[in-house]
């Protein structure tokens, strides 16, 4: 598959898709427009780089780009994941593309060459605030104009000291390779991507925990919930009563459940809901001129604060909020199904238990992880370290916020995963007392965990099985739209 790189269409999806290994390509609209803006840029330029180097500008341009570009890859940390630089690389060649920056088309072909032959910039992971002149960026832009970048060269960590453009670049052009809020865009772009797969299983984890704790399925009545006129609980209802349907389980003939139950569309719903309104501002951001100076059509060069994260890193504390609660609603079945006072079930989900703890242990991971969501969504966007002698004074912390929002959606994911797991060892002992069957989706769900976990039946070590639920989270064999994490 094959994604557009035009500065119009491109989606939290197919960021995903490029990062996954998927190909990119430079439409022939958006090399139209960065031919008829690229030329109006440079003429003006000069005085923006003086103010920039601190001084006197250099003739020497190859000098002054070198230094600029050098005295910029000041990140610290561990290597970012390969997945995310290619995401970066396609959500800065995207916002080129739009044609506002001033850059000619090669600029965006060199950026595609290194996705097209799987060039891995290493790009350490913090430094960046989420404003201009981005370390991140500056790293990749080392590589792309050969100023002597690191990169994984087919497998091969080398300094790369040959440019990926077909003619040297202009001063813009090497400006606008590192300047802007790409970075936390295309985090945010895959945070979107894995919190929709999570949410998707996590809609059948709470289904199975409905049939294990034998819910009362009135919550879940359509007319009830359209009353609120709150979309995502609507949606999630929908989708909890798909997945029920033909249980010989759960019915509407019992006194109301605790709120971890009957507060499920309520929980996931304002999740989906959250989720869905980040999309739409990575979207707009990932296709916005996210840049400066800009240039204009008519021929304007203008400085403005374009480049500044603001709108994205407010998004992604939202979400981290979110999926926080995705993650503590889930726990909280986790611990119902476990307790037997509560489930009428055996108490851990195993039988003799004075001999098995069962999953025990099983629930107790899962409020320590679900503990860490909880200060993973504490929001990043609400502190700001001014930069650049006060010049650059209110910075967005995007990356920061990002970064949270990616470590939290791994605790999440780990969480829903031990549900399932409970879930499905739940269904068996209703099985093993002659009740059933599992509705139409939760069969489904149980038969995709026991392919990767068998029933506990006596103690045994935990771990691989919560191992093989983490992975059955993040992988195709529940949802299987999209690409696995």
């Amino acid at each position: 598959m094959t994604t557009q790189i035009d500065g119009e269409t491109l989606t939290t999806a197919g960021i995903h898709a490029i990062a996954g290994g998927a190909g990119a390509s430079l439409s022939a609209s958006a090399r139209a427009r960065m031919e008829a803006t690229s030329p109006f840029a440079e003429p003006v330029l000069r005085q923006k780089w003086e103010w920039l180097v601190g001084g006197d500008a250099p003739e020497d341009d190859a000098e002054l780009m070198t230094s600029f570009v050098h005295g910029h890859c000041a990140g610290v940390g561990a290597p970012l994941p390969a997945p995310l630089v290619r995401a970066t690389l396609a959500a800065r060649a995207n916002v080129l593309a739009k044609g506002f920056s001033g850059v000619r088309p090669m600029v965006v072909d060199g950026v595609l060459r290194l996705l097209q032959d799987n060039v891995i910039p290493k790009v350490p992971r913090q430094g960046s605030v989420g404003t201009a002149g981005c370390p991140a960026l500056s790293h990749m832009a080392s590589v792309v104009l050969g100023f002597g970048g690191e990169a994984w060269v087919s497998g091969e960590l080398q300094c790369v000291g040959t440019s990926y453009l077909e003619h040297a670049p202009t001063q813009k052009e090497v400006l606008s390779l590192i300047n802007g809020s790409t970075l936390t865009t295309a985090l945010a772009a895959i945070a979107v991507e894995r919190s929709r797969r999570i949410l998707d299983v996590a809609m059948k984890a709470a289904a199975m925990s409905f049939e294990v704790v034998r819910a009362d399925t009135s919550c879940l009545d359509a007319d009830v919930l359209a009353l609120r006129g709150q979309p995502g609980g609507v949606v999630v209802a929908e989708r909890l009563l798909a997945e029920l349907s033909g249980s010989g389980i759960v019915g509407a003939w019992r006194t109301p459940d605790a709120f971890c139950i009957r507060c499920t569309p309520a929980v996931l719903g304002a999740a989906y809901d959250a989720v869905e309104a980040t999309a739409a501002i990575i979207n707009r951001e990932l296709n916005g001129a996210c840049d400066n100076p800009l240039v204009l059509p008519d021929g304007r060069v203008i400085e403005a604060g374009n480049f500044h994260a603001a709108p994205i890193a407010l998004a992604l504390d939202h979400l981290k909020i979110a999926m926080a609660q995705v993650a503590g609603i889930s726990e909280r079945r986790t611990f119902r199904m476990t307790h037997g006072q509560l489930s009428g079930l055996p108490s851990y989900l195993a039988e003799s238990t004075g001999l098995n703890s069962g999953l025990m242990l099983a629930q107790y991971t899962a409020a320590s992880r679900t503990s860490e969501t909880k200060g993973l969504a504490h929001p990043a966007s609400v502190d700001t370290i001014p930069t650049i002698q006060h010049r650059e004074d209110h910075v967005s912390m995007g990356p920061g916020a990002a970064y949270m929002a990616l470590e939290l959606l791994e605790a999440t994911a780990d969480v829903v995963g031990i549900e399932l797991l409970c879930g499905a060892q739940g269904a068996d002992l209703h099985f093993a007392a002659g009740e059933g069957p599992l509705g139409k989706g939760t069969a489904a769900s149980h038969a995709a965990v026991r392919e990767v976990v068998r029933t506990w039946d006596r103690d045994r070590v935990l771990h691989p099985d919560l191992a093989a639920m983490s992975a059955l989270v993040r992988g195709t064999r529940l949802v299987a739209d999209g690409p696995a994490w």
